[in-house]
């Protein structure tokens, strides 16, 4: 971006603010203020206002000359939040692309309400629950690394790495809170469009409503992903970007905290 190209700040619902703050009290979810790394159009920012991109593209780094094939484990952790994060970035380019439609068409001047098709934006949503959910088994792989019994094979999932007592308490402690507020939602999303729901329903449809004086889009997720069953509620389901950025935030916390773990941080350090 040159220093003449206006910055912009994306709010949830896909409300893009070239200037001044958001119509109403939304949360910021991306911007063009801070630096963008290659493959990205977008900043994903932390409720803090601090860059996703840059923490993420930083994390489990060893800071001294090392082989490849000895931080496997830690690299597969960055790839997959760098992956979760990407998919974020085209959500938010798909929400504020619907968005600019309607404002840009002076039929809708007077509009209430409106809806328009976005496969695209379903792919993504897709793709980005998939990538949230192996940072959770890619997480696991590094705590068997460094916290293993010794016991021949790794944990098999991480559900077996809840309850082993090798791992740090404070972290374990961690990572069940996670797993539970976010983790089981996450693996029930996943296993709903995996299984039996591709959670369009036969159709790829973003609900559109202005908010204050701007158009906002709403794209609903199922409020019941556990059904096991191709009969979901979407009427009561969490907004997609509002849900997906709060797991993305969610999680390059929780690996951040994986990286400071005493025998982890020991070996990045050396």
């Amino acid at each position: 971006m040159s220093s003449q190209e206006v910055e912009l700040d994306i709010y949830e619902h896909g409300v893009l603010v070239r200037e001044g703050g958001p119509p109403a009290p939304l949360r910021l979810v991306a911007s063009t203020r801070m630096p963008i790394y290659s493959g990205y159009t977008l900043c994903i920012v932390d409720s803090d206002g601090t860059s996703l991109n840059e923490r993420a593209t930083t994390l489990l780094v060893p800071a001294g000359p090392y082989t490849t094939a000895d931080f496997w484990d830690e690299s597969d952790v960055r790839y997959c939040i760098l992956a979760m994060l990407y998919h974020l970035n085209r959500v938010v380019d798909r929400y504020v692309a619907n968005c600019q439609l309607f404002e840009s068409d002076v039929r809708l001047r007077t509009a209430i309400r409106g809806n328009v098709d976005d496969s695209q934006l379903f792919y993504e949503i897709d793709a980005l629950i998939s990538c949230a959910r192996r940072v959770y088994e890619s997480i696991r792989k590094v705590l068997w690394k460094y916290y293993n019994s010794g016991s021949h094979g790794r944990w098999r999932s991480i559900r077996k790495a809840l309850a082993d007592n090798h791992i740090p308490t404070s972290f374990r402690s961690s990572l069940n809170e996670s797993w539970t507020a976010v983790g089981e939602k996450l693996t029930l999303y996943r296993d709903c469009i995996a299984h039996y729901d591709p959670l369009t329903t036969g159709q790829a449809t973003c609900w559109m409503e202005p908010i204050g004086n701007r158009w906002g889009m709403t794209v609903k997720l199922p409020s019941n992903p556990e059904s096991g069953r191709r009969s979901y509620n979407f009427g009561a389901g969490p907004d997609a970007l509002q849900y997906c950025h709060t797991v993305a935030c969610h999680l390059v916390g929780l690996a951040e905290e994986l990286e400071r773990q005493p025998a982890i941080a020991a070996t990045l350090a050396a």
